[in-house]
């Protein structure tokens, strides 16, 4: 049977790969546009609408201008040579710098065993440093980098430096690095030692050399065996655990610079055999962690699997997109484990941990629909020209999808400027999470600009990103720059399909047999199911189990987790709705049109 479902653009990019002019000063002459970075998307689409709106290439974008922002340089030192340990923080500042690192890093990642290393902090500092620091030298380059990032995560001030915050630490530590031919040598203590120098150098926007360094600390994990099941039998529970976390911190950090970069996973999920749910001791860093793996899996799986180079039959990305919602669902039911246990007799605010993970989440619906937005506005670039417009088949379909995306870009919004305490400015996942959903958001409204206020959430992204600026961050900078730039050609958008007497379009779209597809409001639906005793019991999901927690949650409970735009019961709703539509493809869709999308 023939499939006349409506076409759409998942991806601006087409085939052979394009290229830009390579602006620093290196010897590249290209820059390759990789398909899944939100970096090329973004300059793609600058490209795309600057062609289709003023007819020329737009050579002075500043996404196509792009300047060193950190100009870090070392030169590496002989391994005859003494390490130099002038300088250093006293024993109660590096203690207390190692406290700050694993505030910032220890919710999201466990790069080393942190009992072992504050001995031997103690051990250098009471003992001899000058010899320790020779003998043990990779242990001394984990040290300097510890340092480094304390400092990094300290500084709140903006300066006329052009050298990032922790710098000095960090050039001494790499300038120890051994030899990359014998560094494997060293097993797990080279393994977090690479690892943490490639997270510096992607907080400093350095995307390639963070890769290559990240790259190198995941082969030699790998000749140690890290991404199997190791036997605790022949190598003891401890170390096998420090082995484990150690593999899921870097397949994360593998997931999230591969996807930022645009390029393939060092290690393919196929190759994995070491188990990925926490210990039955649980804790709460360990349920971080193991979800956080789980969205890094499923945001890669995305971005495999979603973005094509050519047009996509909407009825083939919608059963793709089924199947990301239903696994997104059973992660958010995870999230709200996690919330119950900590709300249940606390006033506490959002873990750190799981905020991370919550906004990690919000990316991958992002991600996941932001397809849809692009497919509708590469096809109003194309009818400027003209007109009329026909949406009808297509929005009926995709509302839903796309309400569900602008939602989550809200979220996101809220959630980074509803914790200016917690808003992270040295690494730069707070930074991505703002820009994403900003971007998203600019996209939406230039399409959509009666179904929210676009105004006000552009301000609150820019009021996030001077945020950052101020205390700081010379990336968020860049950043900024690029997106008023966006905003701009959205805005110019806007203009002329007014001016060609196109139609804004709305969600609100009254075809299909019941009427518009409203999003599930979490509070408003469960209030019926509240007991005298303000508990809350929600009834099963048809072929959705729920947990004995949320079940019977507590009503603070739900109301935050709205609040952070987390539901599996909307998410399961919305599997359903995807999966009955009311009508056949082919009576939306007679052909007619087939390549008009």
């Amino acid at each position: 049977m023939a499939d006349h479902s409506p076409n759409i653009w998942t991806s601006p990019f087409s085939l052979p790969s394009t290229t830009i002019k390579n602006t620093q000063r290196n010897r590249r002459s290209w820059i390759w546009l990789a398909p899944s970075s939100m970096w090329s998307f973004t300059t793609r689409l600058t490209i795309l609408m600057s062609e289709k709106l003023y007819n020329q290439y737009p050579h002075n974008a500043p996404t196509l201008v792009q300047k060193e922002v950190y100009p870090l340089k070392w030169d590496s030192c002989a391994s005859k040579d003494a390490p130099d340990i002038s300088g250093l923080p006293s024993l109660d500042y590096a203690t207390y710098l190692f406290d700050t690192v694993k505030f910032h890093l220890g919710q999201s990642y466990r790069f080393f065993d942190e009992d072992s290393f504050a001995h031997k902090l103690i051990e250098f500092y009471n003992g001899e440093p000058a010899a320790m620091a020779r003998e043990d030298r990779l242990w001394f380059i984990q040290f300097l980098l510890v340092i480094s990032f304390g400092t990094s995560f300290l500084c709140r001030s903006r300066t006329d430096s052009d050298q990032p915050p922790g710098s000095k630490f960090f050039i001494r530590a790499m300038s120890l690095m051994p030899c990359h031919a014998s560094l494997w040598k060293d097993s797990l203590m080279a393994i977090e030692a690479l690892a943490l120098a490639a997270l510096y150098l992607y907080s400093v926007d350095k995307r390639e050399s963070a890769y290559i360094y990240l790259g190198q600390a995941i082969r030699i994990a790998q000749f140690e065996g890290l991404h199997t099941q190791l036997s605790e039998e022949q190598l003891g529970v401890k170390t096998v655990s420090r082995c484990r976390n150690l593999w899921w911190t870097l397949y994360i950090m593998d997931r999230h610079f591969s996807c930022s970069g645009g390029l393939p996973m060092t290690t393919q999920d196929s190759d994995i055999s070491v188990s990925m749910d926490p210990p039955a001791t649980l804790s709460h860093r360990d349920v971080a962690l193991s979800l956080q793996a789980r969205l890094s899996q499923l945001l890669s799986f995305i971005l495999q699997t979603v973005y094509k180079t050519e047009k996509t039959q909407l009825n083939a990305f919608l059963d793709t997109t089924r199947s990301i919602l239903r696994t997104l669902a059973g992660h958010a039911q995870e999230v709200e484990k996690i919330i119950h246990v900590r709300f249940r007799n606390s006033v506490d605010t959002l873990p750190r941990g799981t905020r991370h993970t919550t906004l990690l989440y919000h990316q991958c619906v992002i991600v996941a629909t932001r397809p849809l937005l692009l497919s509708a506005l590469k096809e109003r670039l194309e009818n400027l020209d003209t007109e009329k417009e026909d949406w009808q088949r297509f929005l009926y379909l995709t509302k839903t999808l796309i309400c569900i995306g602008i939602k989550s870009a809200t979220k996101s919004l809220q959630i980074l400027s509803n914790s200016d305490s917690l808003l992270e400015v040295f690494l730069l996942y707070d930074l991505e999470f703002t820009y994403g959903a900003a971007i998203h958001l600019a996209m939406a409204n230039a399409l959509f600009p009666q179904e929210f206020d676009g105004k006000a959430l552009s301000e609150k992204a820019h009021g996030i990103l001077n945020g950052m600026i101020s205390n700081g961050n010379r990336v968020a900078e860049v950043r900024r720059d690029e997106l008023v730039y966006l905003e701009s050609l959205f805005q110019e958008l806007s203009l002329r399909a007014e001016s060609c007497g196109l139609q804004p379009l709305t969600l609100c779209t009254p075809y299909g047999p019941e009427g518009p597809m409203s999003l599930v409001n979490p509070v408003q639906q469960w209030q019926e199911h509240i007991d005298e005793s303000g508990i809350l019991t929600l009834p099963t999901t048809p072929g959705y189990p729920q947990s004995p927690e949320i079940t019977n949650m507590q009503v603070p409970s739900v109301e935050f987790l709205d609040s952070i735009g987390i539901s599996s019961a909307e998410f399961f709703g919305i599997v359903d709705q995807i999966g009955d539509t009311g009508m056949p493809y082919g009576i939306l869709d007679d052909g007619s049109n087939e390549s008009s999308m």
